[in-house]
């Protein structure tokens, strides 16, 4: 287990590098879990972060949503393409992505809406009633839930090229919670895994297992009813990252080793912090790194070079720039935040090939960290299929 002290120091050293606000973070290894935490609520303020602070925990909540519909439905075909992303749904809009992408995984918080009506017309009760009821009450989850809480971290976005500002304006619309209201402490998250791991709770073991069943393949990983499903060496890892506004977070399980780690931020350049944490701890996973001078291939065996991703990319909000440089590509993506509005340009970013078609940032370590290209004409950049515009 990791001392209590290590854990803070590595926080401590990753926030430092990173300039977020605050962070908190815990470590869950066979029974035993330690939390810490470091920073401020919020920039200008003095009130300091802690290990039961709540956070918006945005995208961790597919998890939770997919344990409440397993726990009121039969796991069919159509629950199981809403909880994959292969319904072939966009993402922000309950309409179908356009015919070239039809049949691919693409993210898609609409088919997480469309689970949670179905899940809360099930059980007879409004969605946010059913999540208590069926999930949050029994893994005794007190600082889980949708309503704002007291004292919470709050979100910030990026000011300029290094600093943060307060996000303003942060309305969760109810139709998007099963997507990612939740609120929650990363004590809490801790207690979920742990039922994901084999303690006591509402699901069956074969519930949890169908959970991280990969239904579909994509950025070099599975993807199961609500975790991303990823090899790590002989054993399997498990997790979910969250992004809006102006947190980012992850939640990962390592079952074979009863291992969780839960790091959340108030900042959109969290992803950063995380990264080290996770490679700090040990517990990064994803595919190795070409050997130089070796293309990629995609899933057919054919060398990518055969058709060119250079070029723009589109859908809705979502918009990328990919340019080629030898084997490596520059990445400059955007998009609208969904519950600010506020508009999220990310830097050009270099983006190096990891094998079988799959292009990583920063190592590739963290999901949002990869681009691939499953078909001529298609980009899945940040997990969404985007179609390529034409030149």
């Amino acid at each position: 287990m990791v001392p209590a002290f290590e854990l803070e120091e590595i926080v401590r050293d990753a926030r430092a590098r990173t300039g977020v606000p605050g962070v908190a973070a815990a470590l869950h290894v066979d029974g035993q879990t330690v939390a810490v935490a470091d920073g401020v609520l919020e920039l200008g303020k003095d009130e300091p972060v802690r290990p039961e602070t709540p956070f918006r925990i945005a995208s961790i909540s597919k998890p939770f949503t997919a344990s409440l519909a397993l726990s009121c439905l039969p796991a069919g075909g159509q629950l199981r393409a809403w909880l994959s992303h292969t319904a072939g749904l966009r993402c922000e809009l309950a309409k179908p992505l356009p015919e070239e992408a039809q049949g691919l995984f693409s993210y898609s918080n609409a088919g997480y809406w469309a689970a949670g009506e179905a899940s809360a017309e099930a059980c007879e009760l409004s969605f946010d009633a059913a999540m208590r009821e069926r999930i949050l009450e029994p893994l005794g989850l007190a600082a889980t839930g949708y309503d704002e809480p007291e004292s919470p971290a709050r979100g910030h976005v990026q000011d300029g090229e290094t600093g943060h500002r307060a996000v303003s304006v942060d309305v969760y619309p109810a139709a998007r919670r099963p997507s990612g209201g939740l609120w929650s402490t990363v004590e809490d998250l801790l207690r979920f895994a742990a039922h994901h791991l084999g303690a006591r709770g509402p699901l069956s073991v074969e519930m949890r297992a169908a959970m991280r069943e990969p239904q579909s393949r994509a950025l070099g990983a599975g993807y199961g009813l609500g975790w991303w499903v990823r090899d790590a060496g002989r054993q399997v890892a498990l997790d979910h990252e969250g992004s809006v506004a102006g947190y980012q977070s992850l939640l990962l399980l390592v079952p074979e080793e009863r291992i969780a780690l839960a790091v959340l931020t108030n900042s959109w350049r969290g992803s950063g912090l995380v990264r080290h944490v996770v490679e700090h701890l040990g517990l990064a996973v994803g595919p190795p790194l070409s050997r130089p001078g070796v293309r990629p291939r995609d899933a057919a065996g054919r060398e990518l070079a055969e058709h060119a991703v250079a070029g723009r990319y589109a859908l809705d909000d979502g918009r990328a720039l990919v340019e080629e440089a030898g084997d490596d590509l520059f990445v400059t993506e955007s998009e609208t935040d969904p519950v600010t509005g506020a508009p999220v340009d990310r830097p050009r970013l270099k983006a190096k090939p990891l094998g079988g078609g799959v292009y990583g940032y920063a190592g590739g370590g963290l999901m949002s960290h990869r681009v691939d290209f499953p078909r001529t004409g298609i980009g899945r950049i940040g997990w969404v299929a985007l179609p390529q515009l034409e030149q």
